[in-house]
């Protein structure tokens, strides 16, 4: 099977996964200037060209499919890079619970330890040749390290996952942070670009207006979960695992195996939210309940 391509500018190519890139598919990047190839991440089921460099958005298992045969070196921002260093540091990183799944995992995504992963800063610039370049853009807040990446001078912004899906933002690793994911909401409208382009299925973008209106509409369910959490703290006191698995994240009837891990963690994000602005108060106990 050959991989569908799409020209986002000069030098870049979007290559199409399966099922539109939906998870656990994406849309990685290449970056071509003369002879020298740049990816960016990885993916399953991708026929990419081999690269000379592999930039990493991030550690998660969908970005790094197969990366030491995808690439002669690979590259990751310096605040994810310790997730790749063991099978136990990755788990640890995601805050994912040992079990029978691991070892299916590890095959699927071709999973293997990258304990010699090349580290850049966030200011960091990649100079491809013949004047293209691929600048890093830090947007945490889904890892701690999750960058974006501008190629000049294509003007073809690569958002990773920021993904525009109207589920919203995830921000469920160890190194998550609700606060950073909001400053990114924000970051990423003040890039100058001509094309905007997510790893998963949403775009590429070819216009402002739209970019902006899917934009908002991610970003709107963050109140919305907000809004769902403070609607059962209405209903009377409750521990982050009374609140796991009632709609706050995910729908009840479509949770994914990983839900409840994902849940506690964002969860205790929201509240701990709640808490600083007054909201809420807790934890009394173990329980939060509405301020008043």
């Amino acid at each position: 099977m050959t991989t569908a391509q799409l020209a986002l500018g000069p030098h870049v190519t979007r290559w199409m996964g399966p099922n539109d890139g939906r998870v656990p598919f994406g849309n990685p990047l290449t970056v071509r200037a003369g002879n020298t190839v740049v990816l960016l991440d990885s993916g399953l089921e991708i026929e990419a060209p081999p690269a000379d460099l592999l930039l990493l958005s991030h550690y998660h298992e969908d970005h790094t499919v197969d990366a030491v045969q995808r690439a002669s070196s690979v590259a990751i921002h310096h605040r994810d890079a310790f997730a790749l260093q063991s099978w136990a540091d990755f788990r640890a990183a995601g805050g994912i619970p040992e079990g029978e799944w691991e070892a299916d995992f590890r095959e699927q995504f071709g999973w293997q330890p990258l304990p010699d992963v090349d580290r850049f800063d966030d200011d960091a610039v990649f100079d491809v040749g013949d004047g293209v370049r691929v600048r890093t853009v830090p947007l945490p807040g889904h890892t701690a390290g999750h960058c974006g990446f501008l190629i000049e001078p294509d003007g073809v912004f690569y958002i990773a996952d920021v993904d525009l899906s109207t589920f919203g933002p995830m921000y469920s690793d160890v190194g998550s942070s609700l606060a950073d994911i909001r400053a990114t909401l924000a970051a990423v409208t003040e890039v100058e670009a001509d094309v905007v382009a997510s790893y998963h299925h949403k775009g590429p973008y070819f216009t402002r207006d739209e970019f902006l209106a899917d934009l908002a509409a991610h970003a709107a369910a963050l109140d919305a979960r907000e809004g769902r959490l403070l609607d059962l703290l209405a209903s009377g006191s409750q521990t982050v695992d009374e609140l796991i698995g009632r709609g706050v994240i995910y729908r009840v009837e479509t949770a994914p195996w990983y839900a409840e891990a994902a849940e506690r963690a964002m969860i205790r994000m929201h509240l701990d939210e709640l808490v600083d602005r007054g909201i809420a108060v807790g934890p009394d106990d173990g329980r939060y309940r509405l301020a008043g």
